[in-house]
This record gives structure tokens, C-alpha cells and sequence, in this order.
């Protein structure tokens, strides 16, 4: 019988820790298996007993006897190679991400969008055959993804940088010997279940509603900036005559000698000749917001808050009832026991800040 040929060289104590550290918490199989044929083949076992104990193959314990004593401890990861060559190059990769990323109308395409298999049908024409499947695949790679278009709105005011400057200077210095009130609507709103969140071990249900026949109502507020007090009532309509009279009770609410800054959008309701003359015959300033800019109302913001504490997560029986619930929000938020973190949470969402 032949003698064995087939052993590792000799190793040194650190390699051969290497090799245990890697039999057995190496990541692939195929490493801690040849690890082990290695440290076998260290202790004088030849290479059809590491076979037989490895449940191995004799010519594959030599060729990782003969591969570890050409190239070391690299030789044991495995290479895994296998399919076949990539068909498409990264250069034509680079040119199906650009095709994809354009528009097709900017391309000659009288289409306004691609989908796959127009796609996969158009490169088919310059030369670069691709499924619609692998399509997809090479975009997501690349990050393109299949979003729907979103619109943006600007303020046509002609007059926005002074308005706006002038709505900011309000917030930020308080005028002497006045009050900056900010003024809104919220609404409508309708007297049904209105679905929210809470903490909960199970998800609450609500009533599902067929008919409403209670109408609906408006949330008039006005909001003391500098004095962080808010004050609302619920009214049926939202016109010229709820604006005045609540106007006029925001007046009753502070000495005549004090000037009112009355912070308001350009809704048509706000601005009627009634308003216009009470506002000049009582010491208030009536400053608008640009046009399509009433993001810088600052009552918006406890519009949120109201809606997210009072409307959601709740199902009134009647508008006495929410009515209800709403002066006591108010009262709570108005209150000097407020609490710290509703006030921090208010501030940070304070647009015009």
C-alpha cells in the first residue's frame, strides 16, 4: 500500500488558533469544513481518513490540503462563482438608468410616462434587451422608483414680502399698548364618528354612520399671541355676520384704548364693508396674511392641536355635547395648570415662531 503524501505544512500555534477559532464560528460551512481538514490533516490524518471522517471526498480533502499550503488561511472562504456572465455591461446599465430617468416626450416618445414593458420594448430598439422584471430590478438598484407627482403652490401676492414682514414683526415685538390677536376658521365639521389613535390594548371601534342629519359647524377662534390665550365658539356658517360679531366680542374682551392687531387671511368673509368699519371705528388694525400664505396664521397650529385632542378618537352624540368638550379643551389649555408638555409640543409646532 502507498504511503500517504498529501499533508498540510507545518503550523504555527497561531495559525492553528486561527484554524480552531474558525471551524467552528466561521459563517459559511464550507469554511468550518475545511478548517477542520486542515487541523486533521495537522494531526497526521491522512486524506481518506479525513474523508471517511468529514463524510467528505478524498480528492476534494487534497485539493484544500494543496490550496491551504499554496495560499494560507484565504484559501479557506469560499469563492462562490457560478451562472452565467452578466449580459449587460455597467456601461449599458448607465444608459437604461438615463432612458428611464427622462421623461419619454423629451425623448421623442409621445408618451408622458414609461412602463415597463414600453420600456423594455423601446431599449429592445437601441440595442439593449431587457424583461420588463429585470427592469424593475435595475431601477430600484439605481433608486429610481415609481412615484406619483406632487404639486407645489406659491403666493401670486404681489405684496407677500411686506405682508409677511409685517405678520412676523407682530409675533416677534409686541406693539405698545396693543394686542396681536391671529383669527381663523376651522371647518367644517360634522357631527360622526371621526377615527384617531390611542394608546390601547386593543384597537377601539367605532359606530358607522349611513345618515347625518345634525348639519354641520365651524370653529371660530382667535388666538392672543402674546398672551398664549386662545378663545373659540362653534357657529353653523361661516360668513360676513359671524365674522363681525365675533370680532365684536373679541373687542368687549379688552379696554378701547387698546389697539387690536387682527391677524387674518383674505377670505371674503373677513374682509365685508361691516368689518372694515367696526374695525376702523373701534382701534383695530386689520393686517392680512398673503394670499395663499396662511401658513403664517399662527392659530393654525391650535387648530391641529384641537383637532387631534377633541375631534378625533371621539364620537359625539350631539353638537351640545362636542360643543362641551371643546370649552372644556380650551378651558384645560387656557388653564395655569397646563401641562409642560402640551405647551413645549404647541411651541415647536408653531410655524410663524
Amino acid at each position: 500500500m502507498r504511503p500517504p503524501e498529501v499533508f498540510v505544512r507545518a503550523l504555527s500555534p497561531e495559525v492553528g488558533r486561527l484554524l480552531k477559532q474558525r471551524s467552528r464560528r466561521a459563517k459559511h460551512v464550507a469554511t468550518r469544513q475545511r478548517a477542520m481538514i486542515v487541523l486533521a490533516s495537522h494531526t497526521g490524518m491522512s486524506a481518506p481518513q479525513i474523508a471517511a471522517a468529514l463524510a467528505s471526498d478524498e480528492s476534494h480533502v487534497r485539493k484544500v490540503i494543496h490550496a491551504f499550503n499554496a495560499r494560507g488561511l484565504p484559501s479557506l472562504d469560499p469563492d462562490y462563482r457560478g451562472g452565467r456572465p452578466r449580459r449587460i455591461t455597467d456601461a449599458e446599465r448607465l444608459a437604461i438608468i438615463a432612458v428611464a430617468g427622462a421623461r419619454p416626450d423629451e425623448q421623442g416618445i409621445p408618451l408622458t410616462r414609461w412602463s415597463l414593458p414600453r420600456l423594455s420594448r423601446h431599449l429592445a430598439g437601441m440595442g439593449l434587451r431587457v424583461s420588463p422584471a429585470h427592469l424593475s430590478r435595475i431601477l430600484t438598484a439605481a433608486g429610481l422608483r415609481f412615484l406619483r407627482t406632487r404639486s407645489w403652490k406659491a403666493s401670486p401676492d404681489p405684496d407677500y414680502a411686506d405682508k409677511a414682514a409685517r405678520v412676523l414683526s407682530l409675533y416677534r415685538t409686541p406693539p405698545e399698548g396693543g394686542v396681536v390677536i391671529s383669527f381663523d376658521e376651522m371647518g367644517p365639521i360634522s357631527l360622526r364618528p371621526h377615527h384617531g389613535a390611542g394608546w390601547a390594548g386593543r384597537a377601539p371601534r367605532l359606530r358607522a354612520t349611513y345618515t347625518r342629519r345634525q348639519g354641520i359647524r365651524y370653529l371660530i377662534g382667535a388666538y392672543d399671541v402674546h398672551r398664549d390665550y386662545l378663545r373659540a365658539r362653534l357657529r353653523p356658517t361661516r360668513n360676513g355676520e359671524t365674522t363681525l360679531t365675533f370680532l365684536k366680542m373679541i373687542r368687549l374682551a379688552y379696554p378701547r384704548r387698546r389697539r387690536i392687531y387682527w391677524i387674518q387671511d383674505n377670505l371674503s368673509a373677513h374682509w365685508i364693508p361691516a368689518v372694515r368699519a367696526f374695525a376702523a371705528e373701534n382701534n383695530i388694525e386689520l393686517v392680512p396674511t398673503p394670499t395663499y400664505a396662511s401658513y403664517l396664521n399662527r392659530i393654525e397650529c391650535h387648530f391641529f392641536s384641537i383637532a387631534e385632542f377633541v375631534v378625533k378618537n371621539a364620537d359625539y352624540p350631539d353638537w351640545e355635547a362636542f360643543a362641551r368638550a371643546m370649552a372644556e379643551h380650551i378651558r384645560y389649555r387656557n388653564g395655569p395648570h397646563r401641562d409642560q408638555r402640551l405647551i413645549k409640543a404647541e411651541r415647536r409646532l408653531l410655524i410663524a415662531a
